[in-house]
């Protein structure tokens, strides 16, 4: 038996196997004998034949989805498996150097590559990724590895990997993923927000699992405390059985204040939302909760999610909002526009940039691709006939991206008033607040807008220049740094000075430390992944909204997180029955 500590990122308790999950080849690197050489060489045409089976074999299956370009591009992979130049270079280093296949064709490939990359035209550094995925495909012939997707996934196991990507997490087959431990990521990366969308506990940040746990060992997470054990010895597994149990028992506790209204003990309104990413995959657990309709849904998984990359049609965004809204008819439905860039890539379409953070993303992007922006508030303009559709812009920084998406949006209301195609003439306009750009102009903001929504997350980030995906600061990603608190602070003053309410859409409102000083600071609404709205609505039903404001006054005097954290977990234990 061995235990983990890690970052604890979605809670609860999974007890089962594992499933090592990573895209990493491990090249095998050791000498031959003179007799071995010709098998060597054998084993290298075997894979380079089946590798070009493969891709006649995807070529042809995919027949009429294929564009030209795309059909193209699998004749040029077909024609690198006939270079005869490749194929003389690979057997006459095997007899030179005499070492085994797999080890000389790495380093071919990747001196190959090298010489591309280093070309300044970017039609050469392109080749360079194919060289490498099509010496990726030889080699896993070579090393008997196939291709795995979660998507594949078939029977019940724990996700061990390097790092999820969105494009993992998005296509998944939900109902088989038990937990994730992953050696990258914090509480804010992405794997980590699905999980608790999803209700799966994830533990995150523990570094070398991937090459120290094997598929089918027996693995206990706890996505509470951030503890892993692998291989639990008895004694070990009938304690974390109990406690599975009894967080089973408490989960049903909760599920009684399912009728009841997120009210204070004095009578304040605090409106408990969701946070959506994956409709299809989400909406019947979320709908469980009873939450007061969807704070924010993440459309950008409409694109991530997708099999092939290629940008959703017009339909197919209208499609998805119209099932969103038809589900959850008077509830407030806030969709934020396409939010990409960053950590979230769209092959073909962004760039992975040396600062993805502070580069082209989220309404930067939008704004230099109208056409894309069109086609997603053209399908959001049509659904919203269908339900109280609230719209809401990510990464405003200056009120003249508010004001270009405005005219947009007029020239998309007159293009489908003269295609005769129905739609509100008015949806409500929000802005998120991310940057403290955004917080020093939001009085301004705000007079131009019909919401605000803090999306904490990219907020604490960008005030405390803290990468939240970086596991070697996440000591200083602190949201209740006095400097998070007074930007949330000038925000909030700000909105309600002109009468627009203002929400939370981060990890941040989801635990009681932070909302007791958010509902301080006048919050009105927390957007909440569904597995939290529950334990969200225990905390604000047993708290005076009068006290958590004299709670926030005191601690926006403080000087750092350690005392500010301190002092409310004393005001915990006094308030809370």
């Amino acid at each position: 038996m061995k235990e983990y500590t890690g970052i604890a990122a979605s809670p609860g308790i999974s007890i089962g196997e594992v499933l090592v999950y990573t895209q990493e080849l491990y090249i095998p690197n050791f000498s031959i004998s003179t007799l071995q050489v010709e098998l060597e060489i054998n084993r290298f045409y075997e894979a380079l034949n089946k590798t070009q089976d493969d891709y006649k074999e995807m070529q042809r299956k995919l027949g009429l989805e294929l564009t030209e370009d795309e059909s193209k591009l699998f004749d040029a992979h077909i024609l690198m498996t006939q270079d005869t130049t490749f194929f003389n270079n690979v057997v006459e280093t095997i007899r030179e150097t005499k070492k085994n296949i797999e080890y000389v064709l790495y380093n071919i490939i990747m001196d190959i590559s090298a010489k591309f990359t280093q070309q300044d035209d970017e039609y050469f550094q392109d080749r360079a990724l194919d060289i490498i995925d099509f010496g990726r495909n030889i080699l896993r012939h070579l090393l008997q590895q196939k291709d795995f997707s979660l998507s594949q996934l078939d029977k019940d196991a724990v996700i061990i990997s390097s790092d999820l990507t969105v494009s993992d997490t998005a296509s998944m087959n939900r109902k088989h993923v038990m937990a994730f431990v992953t050696e990258k990521g914090g509480r804010t990366s992405h794997a980590a927000i699905l999980a608790n969308s999803l209700s799966i506990p994830a533990v995150l940040g523990i570094p070398l699992v991937t090459k120290e746990f094997k598929t089918g060992d027996k693995i206990i997470v706890d996505g509470d405390t951030g503890i892993v054990i692998l291989n639990p010895d008895e004694e070990t597994l009938n304690d974390y059985s109990r406690r599975k149990t009894e967080r089973e028992e408490n989960e049903k506790k909760l599920k009684t204040l399912l009728e009841r209204s997120s009210d204070t003990l004095d009578g304040k309104h605090i409106a408990l939302r969701a946070n959506l990413e994956i409709p299809e995959q989400e909406l019947d657990n979320l709908m469980e909760q009873r939450p007061e309709g969807i704070g924010l849904y993440r459309s950008e998984f409409l694109y991530l999610s997708r099999r092939k990359q290629s940008l959703p049609s017009e339909d197919q965004h209208f499609n998805t909002y119209k099932v969103i809204l038809e589900r959850i008819p008077e509830d407030k439905v806030v969709v934020r526009t396409l939010d990409v860039g960053g950590d979230k890539i769209l092959e073909g379409v962004t760039e992975r940039e040396p600062n993805p953070n502070l580069g082209w993303r989220a309404i930067r992007f939008c704004l230099d691709n109208k056409d894309i922006f069109k086609t997603q508030l053209r399908a959001l303009y049509r659904a919203s006939m269908y339900g109280n559709l609230h719209i809401m812009l990510p990464m405003i920084s200056t009120i003249d991206e508010l004001n270009e998406t405005k005219q947009l949006i007029e020239d998309v209301k007159k293009e489908l008033k003269k295609e005769g195609l129905a739609h509100k003439d008015r949806v409500p306009l929000g802005v998120m607040i991310e940057t403290p750009a955004a917080v020093m102009i939001s009085d301004t903001l705000a007079k131009n807008c019909d919401f605000f929504s803090i999306g904490s997350n990219d907020l604490i980030q960008y005030t405390l220049a803290c990468d939240r995906a970086n596991s070697r600061v996440s000591h200083l990603y602190q949201p209740l740094h006095p400097a998070v608190l007074q930007m949330i602070k000038i925000t909030i003053d700000n909105a309600h000075k002109n009468g627009i309410p203002v929400s939370i859409c981060g990890e941040m409102g989801a635990s009681a430390e932070n909302a007791a000083i958010l509902i301080g600071l006048g919050i009105d609404e927390l957007s909440v992944s569904p597995t939290n709205i529950l334990k969200m609505k225990d905390f604000i039903t047993n708290i005076k909204y009068s006290d958590a404001k004299k709670l926030a006054d005191e601690v926006l005097t403080m000087p750092n997180q350690a005392k500010i954290q301190q002092r409310v977990e004393q005001w915990l234990k006094k308030h809370i029955r």
